[in-house]
Order: C-alpha cells, then sequence, then structure tokens
C-alpha cells in the first residue's frame, strides 16, 4: 500500500507556503470510480492539494475554475477505499504535507513543524481515514479535530462570546464572557451534512438564542460542559447538559 505522503509531496511544490485547509462541497453525487468532481467552489485550491471526502482521501491532479470541478488522480491508491459520494458532501483539501499515514501525538506549536502550512492534519490510514487533528493552544499539544471519534475531546483555543455568530475552535472548548451567542459559524472542517456534536466548557455565563441556527435557547452553567448536537435536516443546533 503507497503512503499518501510519497505521492503528494512529490507535489508539494505546487502549494504555496502558508495556504492552509479549502472547504467546499460536492455539487452533484459521484460514484465510485468519477475522477472529475463537480464542487461548489475551486477558490484556492491547488494542484497537489489532497482531499477528504469522508473517510476516503484523494489527490487533486487539475481544477478548472470555469466548470467548477477538480480533477484527481486514479481513486483508491492512497490507503484509502474509492466509495460514492452524495451532493453536499464536505470536501475538505489541503497541502500535501497535512495528510499523513500515523495518528499523531505528542507537543506542537501552531505554524511550526507538522502544522506549518496546515491547521488541520488528516490522517490517511484505511482504518482512521479522514480523521482530523488540530495543535491546541490550550494544552501545546496535538487534539483531535471535528469528526473524530477515535479518542476523547482535547480543549481546544478558547472563544470569546460575541453579541452574535462565533466559530467554534474544535469539538471541545471553552467560551469566556457573558454575551448572548446568536448562532454558530460553520467551521472548517465541520461538515454539515453529517450529525455532530461540539461541547464547550464556560468561563462566563454566557446566553444562546434562536436568531440564527441554534434550535432552543439556553443559558450557560459556568465549568459545567454545555453541548450542542447538530442535525443536518434542520440545519441547526440543539443544547444540552
Amino acid at each position: 500500500m503507497k503512503k499518501i505522503t510519497h505521492a503528494l509531496l512529490c507535489l508539494v511544490a505546487f502549494a504555496a507556503a502558508g495556504f492552509a485547509q479549502v472547504q467546499t462541497t460536492l455539487s452533484a453525487a459521484i460514484d465510485s470510480q468519477t475522477r472529475t468532481l463537480p464542487v461548489a467552489s475551486v477558490s484556492n485550491i491547488l494542484v497537489g492539494y489532497g482531499a477528504a471526502i469522508d473517510n476516503e482521501v484523494v489527490m487533486v491532479v487539475g481544477v478548472n475554475s470555469t466548470a467548477k470541478t477538480i480533477t484527481i488522480a486514479p481513486r483508491g491508491a492512497y490507503g484509502t477505499f474509492a466509495a460514492a459520494h452524495k451532493s453536499g458532501t464536505m470536501v475538505l483539501t489541503a497541502p500535501a504535507s497535512a495528510f499523513i499515514k500515523f495518528v499523531p501525538a505528542g507537543t506542537c506549536t501552531a505554524g511550526q513543524g507538522l502544522f506549518y502550512q496546515s491547521s488541520i492534519l488528516i490522517t490517511t490510514d484505511s482504518g482512521n481515514a479522514g480523521a482530523q487533528w488540530v495543535c491546541s493552544s490550550v494544552t501545546g499539544k496535538i487534539a483531535p479535530g471535528f469528526g473524530n471519534g477515535t479518542v476523547p475531546p482535547m480543549p481546544t483555543t478558547a472563544v470569546a462570546s460575541v453579541a452574535g455568530q462565533i466559530t467554534p475552535s474544535g469539538s471541545l472548548f471553552h467560551i469566556t464572557g457573558a454575551l448572548g451567542i446568536t448562532g454558530f459559524l460553520i467551521p472548517t472542517g465541520f461538515d454539515p451534512t453529517e450529525g455532530s456534536t461540539i461541547c464547550v466548557i464556560p468561563d462566563g455565563a454566557f446566553t444562546t438564542t434562536t436568531a440564527n441556527n441554534i434550535a432552543v435557547a439556553s443559558t450557560a452553567v459556568v465549568g459545567k460542559v454545555l453541548c450542542w448536537a447538530f442535525d443536518p435536516n434542520t440545519a441547526k443546533f440543539y443544547p444540552y447538559y
């Protein structure tokens, strides 16, 4: 079995330093043989990038900005199995260096080492393909990101409450302050076509409203973990303690 790092790193020169993940979606369903993928946007996707679609990893070899398509290398060659994917499925692309064969662990610094070009690492091993990893500024260690249920969550970067929408930094993070949050912006790596959960540790008694995509208003209790389950059918977050 070929390692995706070997196949992708040969094209890493095409991926400019500093570029991070680009998230888009399939604009039509594809079968397990399709190599020209219709996507909602090709903005900032480069030849030589890898792409994670559900649990499948592929390599971008062509980008058509007019047709809004990306062409990928033969499928099933990078440690994952080719599969059909429905319209609207998340396509998470990133520089080649973001795709790793092993499960990462240990200390990290954002912008250095494995995280130099990418804010998220993606595992390509067939048993754990598509799992995301981030560098937690809270613990200084590599932590599981969205779509990664293989290990218990670890706190990622704290997010300040605002009188508006906030962007989650991971599947578990602190929220500071006590302002009224009106909803969650969908963060890079979070697949809105799948049910998923985010949990927070409140550092302040913030409130949430139903102005945007939170289904039920709530008031946080300081120090008591509050979670929201996302329902892709309603596109809303449902709170629970």
